[in-house]
Parts: C-alpha cells; structure tokens; sequence
C-alpha cells in the first residue's frame, strides 16, 4: 500500500467505475474520469493497494474541517477543497471510495486500505471517522462493522440520485480534532 500518485489516476478511475458504476446498485451513472481522482487527491489523501505492479484497490481519507482550519503550515492538508465531503462532520473525517478489483477481492485488500485510514486518522490526533454506503453493499458493511464501525442511521440521506446513504462511524480515541 502507497500514497496514490498522478500516474495512478487512470486505474483508479477505472476501479471506482468498475466498483460503483459497472457493479454498482444505484447512484453514480457515468463512468469515472482521472478528473475525479485529482479533485479527491486535491481534498485529502488517497492510498492504493497494488499487487504485481496493477493497482487493485483504492480509498480516500478526507481531514476534519475542523483540522484543515486550525492548520498553520503549508502542507498538502492545508490546501483542501472544502466540498466534497457527503456525511462527515466538521470534527470527523471521511473516508470515502474505497473500491477494490472484482478479481481481487476477498484477499484482505479492502481491510488493510480501511486499516491505513485508521491509522493515518489516530496519528494525526482525529477523533473519528464516517462514511457512507449504499444499502445493497452488504460485504463493505461487514467489513467496516469487523473494524469497529458502527451504523449511525440517524445520519443516513438520500442522494441527488434517489438513493440511500447509509452512514457509519468510528471513534478513535484520539485527542480532540
């Protein structure tokens, strides 16, 4: 696993539209672009997962506003877009577009990228993290409720499109953000 570069940006296109368009359920209709992965790049920290060489999984982790406005420096964290966070409160991160390879599932990629988050999230001192999911996701529910996520149906929307966000939340015991 590795911070996801520019060169990156046409498979991780192709594994979003793979994830969320091709397999997808409901939602996004058009195929993913090396756009959407700069804009997501230029708001947090995207981390993919290779294996011989091919990128096979990726996710995205977008800072607490709350974080981005106390920052001081000049770092990459400090330069985010504000928008494109969907259920995220100003003191939680968000991870977001975690997708991984249908020839690659089922061999921990998912877990190990969400875990990364995690770890990324406490050493930075955030207090939480949330999502969202779509409700026919039952495998990613499995997967984020096996790390301690909890559901937070009080939270849950519906999109532009029509369809359901289910939100998930994980406190960190990290410091206040």
């Amino acid at each position: 696993m590795r911070t996801a570069r520019p060169e990156d940006a046409t498979a991780i296109a192709a594994l979003w539209t793979e994830a969320y368009v091709t397999l997808g359920g409901g939602g996004r209709i058009e195929p993913y672009a090396d756009a959407d992965f700069e804009r997501t790049a230029a708001r947090g920290e995207v981390f993919v997962a290779e294996r011989d060489g091919v990128v096979t999984g990726v996710v995205a982790l977008l800072p607490p506003l709350t974080s981005v406005a106390r920052c001081i420096d000049h770092t990459r964290m400090c330069r985010i877009d504000r928008t494109g966070r969907a259920v995220a409160r100003a003191e939680e991160a968000e991870l977001a577009r975690l997708a991984v390879a249908a020839d690659a599932r089922g061999a921990g990629i998912g877990r190990a990228l969400t875990e990364l988050c995690g770890e990324r999230a406490r050493a930075a001192g955030w207090e939480a993290i949330a999502l969202w999911s779509r409700p026919y996701q039952h495998e990613a529910h499995r997967l984020y409720e096996s790390l301690g996520y909890e559901r937070a149906p009080e939270r849950d929307t519906v999109d532009e499109t029509g369809h359901g966000r289910l939100v998930f939340r994980i406190t960190l015991g990290g410091g206040k953000v």
